[in-house]
């Protein structure tokens, strides 16, 4: 039996993204049966809830014996010791991009030094994210293990809403969404007639923040996805899109073809005339949405849904 002891202290609040990630592996682990796995929590309102969600114990502090400690969350912010500790690394972010409060941007980037310096086993969402460590740090790219996200079985097309044609955005406040571009974009091919740029999320201003219901609704009925982000560490959305069988169109940057695979439109990201040209190009070509539909749902096609689950585990092991 291997006791495995994973942070949780941010599963209950993060519903999206990282969040995503963490619960489609917590869910693969339940298959195995020389597993013990303790979810560790900061508050006994996050246990009561996670007690629901997973058939795992939860608890307050990581006191006890365990084999190995699972940080997910691009951060080790306790020590178990005498465990072997993994830490998976979603992006460089926090020491790339500039912030208001540098001492917030300080208190973020402890615990990922802390990591960087201490781990046992480093994983990255991204080949892209190793090297951003590797670059910015010194480390050898080649001893991370890249372990993609995959988008949950629950990403698939549905029927739609019968909507005026849209084009989709799901986007947040950060500045490295590069929302205004798209936006720039969007009147430059079409002005204020034929079809709408629908912006979801957490962005301000914002009037429409759907539930993944909704969410996987718009993905299937959407005439096109647009990722604009000058910046990720991976790009779930731009992935669970494409499993709803959107034609995704993607900025060439960072971490964007990794994960796109071939199936996106690519464009640079800055490019306000080129996210025109692609913008028009789809909205009014069937033909090269349906291509780009079957580009999509091909590329979701060839993902291994469990690996994930199964090369944590492994570094867990090891």
């Amino acid at each position: 039996m291997t006791r495995v002891a994973v942070d949780a202290w941010n599963l209950v609040a993060d519903r999206r993204g990282m969040g995503r990630y963490v619960r489609r592996v917590l869910d693969d682990w339940r298959d195995e049966s020389d597993l013990d796995v303790a979810l560790i929590v900061r508050k006994k309102a996050d246990a009561v809830e996670l007690t629901r969600d997973f058939p795992y114990a939860v608890r307050t502090n990581a006191r006890g014996r365990f084999d190995a400690v699972w940080y997910p969350w691009n951060a080790m912010r306790f020590d178990v010791p005498g465990a072997r500790s993994v830490v998976l690394l979603h992006d460089a972010f926090a020491f790339t991009f500039p912030h208001r409060q540098w001492i917030a941007r300080r208190r973020e980037q402890l615990p990922i030094r802390r990591a960087l310096s201490r781990a046992d086993a480093l994983a990255a969402n991204s080949a892209w994210t190793a090297s951003e460590f590797a670059r910015l740090f010194g480390i050898d790219a080649a001893s991370f293990t890249v372990v993609h996200p995959v988008p949950d079985p629950w990403w698939q097309p549905v029927e739609p809403q019968r909507r005026p044609p849209f084009v989709l955005v799901v986007s947040g406040p950060e500045e490295r969404k590069n929302l205004p571009t798209l936006q720039a974009a969007f009147a430059r091919a079409f002005g204020a007639n034929g079809c709408e740029l629908l912006v979801v999320g957490n962005v301000p201003g914002t009037a429409l923040r759907p539930g993944d219901g909704d969410l996987r609704e718009l993905y299937s009925g959407a005439l096109a996805v647009a990722v604009p982000s000058s910046a990720e560490g991976y790009g779930l959305a731009a992935v669970e899109a494409m499993a709803c069988g959107a034609p995704v169109i993607a900025s060439d940057a960072t971490a964007l073809p990794e994960a796109c695979d071939g199936a996106a439109l690519l464009v640079s990201p800055f490019d306000v005339e080129a996210w025109a040209g692609a913008l028009r190009s789809v909205v009014d070509d069937a033909s090269l949405r349906a291509t780009l539909r079957e580009r999509s749902l091909a590329r979701v096609a060839r993902i291994d849904r469990r690996e994930p689950a199964r090369l944590i585990l492994s570094l867990l092991r090891r």
